[in-house]
């Protein structure tokens, strides 16, 4: 019975450490993921500055009403661009934070196992000792009545 259960606990043990590699693996690809969002969302930023940077350069010149509408259209599907990037950079941040949780929560269960998997094994050492003890003292409980007779 109790090799079954250590059996089972060690199956159990296995399969939990191969769930915190998957749930480690899903959780690295989801931090490059968001990293890369952040990326783009810095590199839209800072085109968008560049543009503002040749805009007021322009205007210091002076700029045609049609160039400066042509500005304006541009910075407005631009805005649209960086707000919508924006919202892929919080959605990459909140898939993060569920991945994290999730290998946080399969790191835990194979923690638990690992306690099981000791305790057990800690019974299974006190079962093995008791039965030593007994077999020594019955030995030496021989040892004794032989003596005398």
């Amino acid at each position: 019975m109790a090799a079954h259960s250590a059996g089972i606990l060690k199956t159990l043990k296995e399969m939990a450490a191969k769930e915190v590699d998957l749930a480690a693996e899903a959780l690295a690809h989801t931090m490059k993921v968001a990293e890369e969002a952040q990326n783009k969302q810095s590199m839209l930023t800072e085109y968008r500055q560049d543009y503002l940077t040749s805009l007021n350069h322009l205007l210091e010149t002076g700029v045609s009403a049609e160039t400066y509408r042509n500005f304006q259209n541009f910075f407005t599907k631009l805005d649209q661009a960086v707000m919508g990037q924006q919202e892929v950079v919080e959605f990459t941040k909140q898939q993060v934070k569920v991945q994290r949780e999730l290998w946080q929560e399969s790191q835990r269960k194979k923690l638990s196992y690992e306690v099981l998997s000791q305790r057990s094994d800690k019974r299974a050492h006190k079962i093995e000792q008791k039965k030593d003890q007994k077999m020594m003292d019955e030995f030496a409980t021989r040892t004794s009545r032989t003596r005398h007779l």
